[in-house]
């Protein structure tokens, strides 16, 4: 998606660096967004900024966006990840743009039975729970992952 930049938070991997950047783009979207919107971007904020902290390099800074075009708006989260990452998290996307339920109820089983690898029940919730579309694009070894939805 491209378009307007409303918000741009750079973090880096450590104590408090999910909780303290989701109050504050909760806190901004609130502010900013209907309701509903803003909820679903908080939530997608939140799993973005996890799964970025728990899968990609602790060595790069993490960017946290939110944007807005005419239509949509979105939140993208950027890191840079090893090429096993980027692999696994191509083939989660592809299952998520395949059947969102499955591949979310495939992702909570893991989750609930301690599944190998790790599940990636965040990026699922966002696509189905949510209701957010994902959107993946890489460079290199930097990973861009938007979730975005109308206005």
């Amino acid at each position: 998606m491209n378009g307007r930049t409303l918000l741009r938070v750079v973090c880096t991997a450590g104590s408090g660096a999910l909780e303290y950047t989701h109050a504050f783009v909760t806190a901004y979207t609130a502010d900013h967004l209907r309701g509903a919107v803003a909820q679903r971007l908080s939530v997608g904020a939140y799993e973005l900024l996890s799964n970025a902290l728990n899968f990609g390099s602790v060595s790069s800074d993490i960017v946290i966006e939110l944007i807005e075009s005419e239509t949509l708006v979105g939140v993208r989260v950027a890191n840079d990840a090893i090429a096993a990452r980027i692999s696994m998290l191509t083939e989660h996307l592809l299952k998520l743009k395949t059947n969102a339920e499955q591949a979310f109820l495939e992702e909570l089983r893991r989750s609930v039975t301690g599944g190998i690898p790790r599940p990636m029940l965040g990026l699922a919730r966002v696509s189905h729970e949510v209701g957010l579309t994902l959107d993946l694009q890489v460079q290199e070894r930097r990973v861009s992952v938007t979730a975005q939805c109308r206005r």
